[in-house]
C-alpha cells in the first residue's frame, strides 16, 4: 500500500468513524454535559462532507478546494478552542470563582495567540503558514491547559467522571501529536505534505477511538449536592479555605521567582 492508497483508506476510515462517533454522542445525549464538544463532532462531519464534495467536483489541486479547506480549517480551529472552554466549564463549573477566572484567562490567551500569529507570519505568502502557526499555538495551549486541569483535579480530588476524563485524555493526545507534527513541518527539514496529512489522520483516528471508548456506556446522572448540617458545612468550608490559602501561597512563590 503506497501513500496515496493509505491516504484514501485513512479518509474513508476517518469519515466513517466521525459519523459513528457523532451519532453515538447524540444517542448518549452528550450535549447536556458538553454542548460545544458535541457540536464540534457534528461540525467535523459537515466539514469533511463539504470538502469531499468540492474535491470530487473541482479536484484536489484546484483553487476552489484550497479556499474551502483553509476557510473550514479556520472554523475548526475556533471550534477546538470552544471545546477547551467546554471541558474546563464541565470540570470547574461548580466552582464559580475559579471558572470566572478561567474564562478570562482563556479569552486573553486566545487574543494573545492571534496577535503573536500576526507578528510571526508578517511577510509570508498565503494563509498556510498563518493557520499552521495559529493551530500549533492553540494546540500547545490546549495541551498545557488540560494537563493543568488534570493535575489540579488530582491534587484537589475533583472527580472528572465519565466521559470527561476520556475525552480530555483524547484531546490531549491529539493536540500533542499535532504540535509535534506541525513543528516538524515548519522546521528546517519539513515533512512532505502527504506524510504530514497522514500523521494527523492517524492521530485523529486514535483520538476518535479514545472518545468512543469514553462513550461506550450511558452517561451517569449528575450527582445531586448533599444537604449537610451547619457543623459539617463549617468544617468543609474551613478545609476549602485552607486549601485555597495553600494554593495562593504557592502561586505567590512562583510569581516572585
Amino acid at each position: 500500500m503506497d501513500l496515496t492508497d493509505l491516504g484514501q483508506f485513512l479518509g474513508l476510515a476517518g469519515g466513517a468513524a466521525e459519523i459513528g462517533l457523532a451519532l453515538l454522542a447524540l444517542a448518549r445525549r452528550l450535549w447536556r454535559r458538553l454542548p460545544f464538544f458535541t457540536a464540534y463532532l457534528c461540525l467535523v462531519v459537515a466539514v469533511d462532507l463539504s470538502r469531499s464534495a468540492v474535491r470530487v467536483r473541482a479536484g484536489f489541486s484546484s483553487a476552489a478546494y484550497a479556499w474551502t479547506y483553509w476557510r473550514s480549517q479556520e472554523l475548526l480551529v475556533l471550534a477546538r478552542a470552544t471545546v477547551l472552554a467546554d471541558l474546563c466549564r464541565a470540570a470547574l463549573g461548580r466552582y464559580l470563582g475559579v471558572w470566572q477566572l478561567a474564562r478570562l484567562l482563556l479569552a486573553g490567551g486566545a487574543c494573545t495567540l492571534l496577535l503573536l500569529a500576526d507578528v510571526r507570519t508578517v511577510g509570508t505568502r498565503g494563509m498556510t503558514s498563518y493557520f499552521l502557526y495559529v493551530e500549533r499555538e492553540l494546540e500547545i495551549a490546549i495541551v498545557l491547559t488540560l494537563l493543568l486541569l488534570l493535575l489540579v483535579s488530582r491534587y484537589y480530588r475533583v472527580e472528572l467522571g465519565p466521559p470527561l476524563g476520556g475525552i480530555t485524555f483524547g484531546l490531549v493526545f491529539y493536540s500533542a501529536i499535532v504540535v509535534l507534527n506541525t513543528s516538524i513541518r515548519m522546521g528546517p527539514l519539513p515533512l512532505s505534505w502527504q506524510i504530514f496529512s497522514h500523521v494527523r489522520s492517524l492521530a485523529y483516528l486514535t483520538a476518535l477511538g479514545i472518545w468512543a471508548y469514553a462513550l461506550r456506556r450511558p452517561l451517569p446522572e449528575p450527582a445531586r449536592p448533599l444537604l449537610t448540617s451547619p457543623e459539617e458545612f463549617a468544617e468543609a468550608g474551613a478545609a476549602v479555605d485552607q486549601r485555597m490559602r495553600e494554593l495562593n501561597a504557592r502561586l505567590s512563590q512562583l510569581i516572585r521567582r
